[in-house]
């Protein structure tokens, strides 16, 4: 050992310490590289039994085979038989509104409401059922037996609504003699001020000057229905204030030149979201310009009531 240690010194030109450490370390370094080795290969097993394994995965595999033709088949493509036709969803039985494509819940959601002595009097108003999604409603709406509106009540209001219709929008007039404004007149709504609103009943000063910054936003309003979007307005208010409300079928909203427009300017408007904006710029910088409302539909964050929406404020040029 010594001569080995001497040997070791000598050749390396270690110190005392150095040789006594390398003596250590050096059959410290040939077990860890070694060892493991020698171990695997004494107690490693040969595996030989490839052949049997493959016959019995192809015995399971006909098995499973056999049983997806007998089976599962008729379960993952179930037989259906939905069929739109005209219903009036005040008289109509839950088979046959089963029988259009809507669930049995919400069938006896509706059943429930009718049965309850509650009634439907336009179309919208099986929106107000809970479950009752805009994409089901856009395929039924053309096959509710119901009108797209109530009539105005009164011959009174007829004949106001068609000579505003027919001429140029009036300032709201007073009776003779008296200081208060008639019971009834009607608004064209992307002409009439915070000062005209606040003349309906339900609408003060915040409401109105909402409506008139949305309005702004908006670049004007293209359909009545759309004074619900302003935030405060409920559905029962609507409901109220609606047969006063008209737009003047001439008028045309302002439009966003979409291809041209910044993210500022896109951004603003109301019915686009800034996640929408982002994808909207996006998809100009990859694709190109955009050159219909049909270009819209490949954008995730956008469906396709919300295209329909959209459409009236967007130019394609």
């Amino acid at each position: 050992m010594l001569r080995l240690k001497r040997l070791v010194r000598n050749y390396f030109g270690f110190s005392k310490t150095q040789t006594n450490g390398f003596m250590i370390l050096a059959p410290l370094i040939f077990v860890l590289l070694f060892v493991p080795g020698f171990y695997r290969n004494l107690t490693e097993v040969e595996y030989n039994e490839f052949d049997s394994d493959k016959v019995q995965l192809d015995s399971l595999v006909a098995l499973w085979s056999s049983n997806e033709k007998t089976g599962i088949t008729r379960r993952v493509i179930p037989e259906t038989s939905f069929r739109l036709t005209f219903f009036e969803p005040n008289k109509a039985n839950q088979e046959q509104l089963m029988a259009l494509g809507i669930d049995q819940r919400l069938a006896n959601r509706i059943g429930n409401y009718v049965n309850a002595g509650g009634s439907f009097k336009v179309k919208s108003d099986l929106k107000r059922i809970y479950g009752f999604s805009d994409s089901l409603y856009q395929v039924l709406e053309p096959y509710i037996q119901l009108p797209n509106e109530l009539s105005y009540p009164k011959n009174k209001v007829k004949e106001s609504f068609e000579k505003f219709s027919n001429s140029e929008p009036q300032p709201f007039k007073e009776a003779e003699g008296s200081s208060s404004v008639e019971s009834f007149f009607v608004l064209d709504i992307n002409e009439a001020d915070s000062i005209d609103f606040q003349k309906l009943k339900g609408i003060g000063p915040t409401y109105s000057s909402r409506i008139v910054k949305f309005r702004q936003l908006l670049g004007g309003f293209h359909h009545v229905d759309q004074i619900k979007d302003v935030y405060g307005i409920s559905d029962s208010l609507y409901q109220v204030l609606e047969a006063h409300f008209i737009v003047n079928a001439a008028f045309k909203p302002q439009q966003i030149k979409i291809n041209l427009a910044t993210f500022k300017e896109i951004n603003a408007h109301p019915y686009i979201s800034y996640e929408q904006t982002k994808e909207i710029m996006d998809a100009k910088s990859r694709y190109g310009k955009f050159r219909s409302p049909a270009d819209l539909s490949r954008l995730t964050s956008f469906d396709s009531i919300q295209i329909v929406k959209l459409t009236p404020y967007l130019e394609f040029q």
